[in-house]
């Protein structure tokens, strides 16, 4: 079974595309597909040349050869440069004769001049200082592979042209591959590449660390086995339902490390202090699943409970993940209790020998002994036993201190929280010096913005969208949009409209006046259509009822994005016609900013009913509510430390950093069941708090311990990496296993001398 999952497991594909985080009955989503449509696809790259003169027949011959190498590519709808400008404007009439009215000039030295001044083309294809041109290439990709493909196709493409014009590179002329189409390439593949890169080294130094700490083979291979058994059947059941990777299920496959080790190691450890007092290996195995397998049913049910929540939010990556979260779980708990006991059958087996012979065990004093005896057999420990029994002198003596300062702690941690900017920036995923990074810097400082969002004015009751006044509607809110900062230009039919009328005019004013008719305006486009640039019919549609203005905005955060269509909302509602037009903001982009808002806030959400209801559920398997309400603290103090430095290192909460809250969460939660019941199970011995918190302490605390420094270890390798989600996933996590170890080592034990529950 192992084997059929391994092979369907390797199939993993991931994807990140705005279609998986909407549901099907989305509103925004149903329009944006109307809007392709009616308009044609909006999807683009940008391929961005620079040289010192873009105006010879040199330049404008080898930037048709990478425009047509473009358009052969499969997936690539359009292509428009510069030499299809120039195409464009040769068989133009007005171009024709500004060439014969002007014959001391060349043919290049009309076409950059007209092409400059040109507002079509100004900040789009040609920026304003004339050395910087791109080649917008419209794509449609069916999917994330066709998308990859296509990208890796382009680069192919840019690099054959380089090695071509090598020469031409050197003397300060450079290529540049950015967009939409990219960044999303680029997520998918470099999450794919790093999580691949990154988690052999993350099992190899776990493997290093339990051999380390258990210095004996089978404390290392039955743990491995289990880790790699459960990973294999969870992502091989992952992708036999149809399901991808993405931002989201990202977090299943740590998680399953997380919670299959912690449950191997408990069961290791177990055994092995089993064995110090069991007479064969059968008696050894059967009191270890007695003892163990109950603490572990509990945090099994309480995980379960707490990712469960993940399925009420209506995001269905997010749900999916919930739903899998919980089955992994459950599937962890009943794997363990089948594979472990088979395992350790095969582990050779010494009868333990003590002073004066065997010792024939008895059940009244298995485990750790009471207290009387405990003190005798002290002298005998060595190594992590000492530590543990400084440790619990400590707490027992210095409860109260370590509870202050725990609160201190906690309260500077809830400063750092304030301090968490909520906000979802794609760019941000990226190294400032990687090559998409400095791409996209470079084109949005030479040339335009390559954030695209689309503005739609469609009429209510089927007058004509060339309507003078409508028109106007749309040249006031082209003009409030050129005083954004951010957005670098913005493009609609009108103005075609205008450049033509301005040519035939001899109006020389920047913004000229429309035409006074709707029939005028249509004879404009018609005659640009059919003369200069039929790029000009993707503005408006067939029956003439729609039109739409496309932006281009720097990058910038889901914040600052937030508040600039807020404005530009307030500024319609005020300014312009609302009555016989209804605007509609669409766009691949803006689509998703909205997604990672919505997935940001579901998981805020998910995440506090987990962690209530995860706390419910404790107070019902201890038969406490005193004792639920305890386990609260040493939960709730990880997952504040970890924001808490968070805030104060600067990192967002996105969709991506908020899941470890949720590892924090069943990490703490698993260590502290644990702790507790154990303590419960002791305290009944004798009611002796101290000796109880001894025998607590040394009969989990190392396995706690031995489990959070394993996984520490092996996530830490993750911060190398260049791709930021997966490098903050690896600071995070790694320091928050450490916290959460911390806490339940000094916290749990304080809180447990200093309220003395009664069970």
């Amino acid at each position: 079974m192992t084997v059929f999952f391994g092979y369907h497991a390797r199939k993993m594909k991931t994807d990140n595309s705005t279609e998986i985080w909407l549901s099907k009955h989305d509103n925004d989503l149903n329009y944006y597909r109307a809007f392709l449509e009616k308009f044609g696809d909006e999807e683009f790259l940008v391929v961005a040349f620079r040289a010192a003169n873009l105006f010879t027949k040199d330049r404008i011959h080898q930037i048709n050869i990478l425009a047509e190498r473009l358009k052969r590519i499969d997936g690539i709808v359009s292509v428009t440069s510069l030499a299809d400008v120039l195409k464009h404007k040769i068989v133009s009439p007005l171009f024709q004769e500004s060439i014969r009215s002007r014959q001391e000039r060349s043919l290049m030295a009309v076409f950059k001049r007209q092409t400059l001044k040109d507002t079509v083309y100004q900040n789009t294809i040609i920026s304003k200082d004339g050395k910087t041109t791109a080649i917008i290439a419209t794509v449609k990709c069916t999917g994330p592979e066709s998308r990859k493909q296509l990208v890796s196709k382009v680069r192919t493409v840019l690099n054959e042209i380089a090695l071509q014009n090598i020469n031409t590179i050197k003397r300060r002329s450079w290529y540049r591959l950015a967009g939409p189409s990219v960044v999303n390439a680029e997520l998918d593949r470099m999450s794919q590449r790093d999580m691949a890169r990154f988690t052999p080294y993350m099992f190899l130094l776990s493997i290093i660390v339990l051999g380390c700490l258990y210095r004996k083979i089978s404390g290392v291979l039955i743990p491995v086995s289990m880790v790699v058994v459960c990973i294999v059947w969870i992502t091989g059941c992952f992708v036999l339902c149809g399901e991808t990777m993405n931002m989201i299920s990202n977090m299943l496959l740590p998680l399953t490390f997380i919670i299959s080790l912690s449950t191997s190691i408990h069961f290791m450890n177990h055994y092995y202090q089993e064995c110090n007092i069991s007479l064969n290996n059968e008696d050894a195995i059967c009191h270890t699943l007695q003892h163990i397998g109950i603490p572990i049913l509990m945090t099994t049910i309480t995980t379960v409970i707490g990712f469960i929540s993940l399925a009420t939010s209506s995001i269905q990556p997010v749900f999916t993940t919930g739903l899998f979260m919980s089955g992994c779980a459950a599937f962890t708990f009943l794997t363990s209790v089948i594979l472990i006991p088979i395992l350790l059958s095969f582990v050779s087996f010494r009868i333990p020998i003590y002073p004066g012979g065997i010792l024939k065990k008895t059940r009244e004093n298995t485990l750790w002994p009471v207290k009387n005896s405990f003190r005798r057999r002290w002298g005998k420990e060595q190594g992590f036993s000492v530590c543990l029994f400084w440790l619990s002198n400590f707490i027992i003596k210095y409860k109260n201190f370590i509870l202050i300062c725990g609160c201190i702690v906690g309260g500077i941690s809830v400063w750092g929280i304030l301090k968490i900017q909520i906000e979802s920036d794609i760019m941000a995923s990226f190294q400032k010096n990687s090559r998409i990074a400095k791409d996209n810097h470079s084109i949005e400082r030479n040339l335009m913005g390559l954030l695209p969002v689309e503005i739609v004015a469609e009429t209510t009751n089927g007058t004509s969208i060339f309507q003078p006044d409508i028109l106007n509607n749309i040249t006031a809110l082209q003009r409030y949009l050129r005083g954004i900062p951010e957005i670098t230009n913005s493009l609609s039919v009108v103005n075609y409209i205008q450049n033509f009328h301005q040519n035939i005019k001899g109006n020389r004013v920047r913004y000229s006046p429309l035409p006074s008719t709707e029939k005028e305006a249509m004879d404009y486009v018609r005659l640009v259509s059919l003369y200069g640039d039929k790029s000009v019919n993707c503005f408006y549609t067939d029956d003439l009822t729609n039109a739409r203005i496309s932006v281009r905005m720097k990058q910038v955060g889901s914040n600052r994005y937030q508040t600039i269509m807020k404005e530009i909302k307030e500024y319609i509602h005020k300014h312009l016609n609302t009555i016989d037009l209804v605007w509609h903001t669409t766009g691949i982009v803006p689509l998703l900013i909205a997604v990672q808002e919505n997935i940001l806030w579901s998981e805020i959400w998910s995440f506090s009913l987990a962690f209530l209801l995860t706390f419910l559920s404790t107070a019902i398997v201890l038969k406490s509510v005193k004792i639920g309400l305890i386990s609260i603290i040493p939960n709730l103090l990880p997952i504040t430390i970890t924001l808490g430095l968070m805030g104060f290192g600067g990192m967002r909460l996105d969709a991506a950093t908020i899941m470890i809250a949720s590892i924090a969460l069943g990490i703490s939660v698993d260590n502290t069941i644990h702790v507790f019941y154990r303590f419960k199970k002791e305290l009944a011995v004798d009611g002796d708090y101290s000796g109880t918190i001894h025998r607590t302490l040394q009969g989990v605390g190392k396995t706690a311990l031995f489990t959070s420094l394993s996984a520490a270890c092996g996530f830490i390798v993750f911060s190398f990496s260049s791709f930021k989600p997966v490098q903050y996933f690896g600071i995070l996590t790694s320091v928050t296993l450490v916290n959460a170890i911390i806490s339940d080592l000094f916290i749990s034990p304080s809180c447990l001398m200093f309220f003395k529950p009664k069970f």
